[in-house]
């Protein structure tokens, strides 16, 4: 049991370890962590809603989150280092909508601690591996604003393909794959 929400059936994704990192579903424990990276201003210079704005804000979310996981098996991790336990990123994919259809949300968010060391990308191209296991039939999506240039990076290094013709006003879109 993770918090308030049975995993009916326990993902095989819920804990992951890669060579330098821990990835698991997070807990409500786990908000002040979660606050600290996302109530941080320089963590949403792209993000127009800004910084969270509080700790019950920061459980809310998470509880999104573990729902997530309870609903569909997949969803975000709270990233820690392999050697340590304070939690530097939330990253992962969702299910979600997008242009009229279906599709995992890759997100990735650290704290600027983390910045730089590869962390982003190590963890997407987890989380890519895990989507094409677990949901084949879903394309992977990163959206990001058009200024956030390192986000973009990210995404073409993990193979993901510029879409024009998914962006919004708001987002630019790089795809796994998609089909009309």
């Amino acid at each position: 049991m993770t918090d308030d929400f049975k995993i009916s059936t326990p993902s095989p994704f819920g804990c992951i370890q890669t060579n330098r990192l821990v990835l698991r579903i997070p807990r409500l424990d786990d908000s002040a962590d979660v606050f600290a990276i996302h109530g941080n201003p320089e963590t949403n210079r792209h993000n127009p809603a800004g910084p969270m704005k509080d700790l019950v804000e920061a459980k809310e979310r998470i509880t999104g989150w573990i729902r997530d996981w309870a609903d569909d098996g997949i969803g975000y991790w709270r990233v820690t280092e392999l050697d340590g336990a304070q939690v530097i990123g939330v990253s992962g994919v969702r299910v979600m909508e997008w242009s009229g259809r279906q599709v995992l949300n890759l997100y990735y968010r650290y704290g600027p601690a983390a910045w730089g060391k590869g962390y982003a990308t190590e963890v997407a191209s987890e989380a890519i591996e895990v989507a094409q296991e677990y949901f084949p039939e879903l394309p992977v999506i990163a959206r990001t604003r058009p200024t956030n240039l390192s986000s973009m990076k990210v995404a073409e290094r993990v193979g993901l393909v510029r879409r024009l013709d998914l962006d919004t006003n708001e987002h630019v879109v790089f795809a796994s794959w998609w089909r009309t």
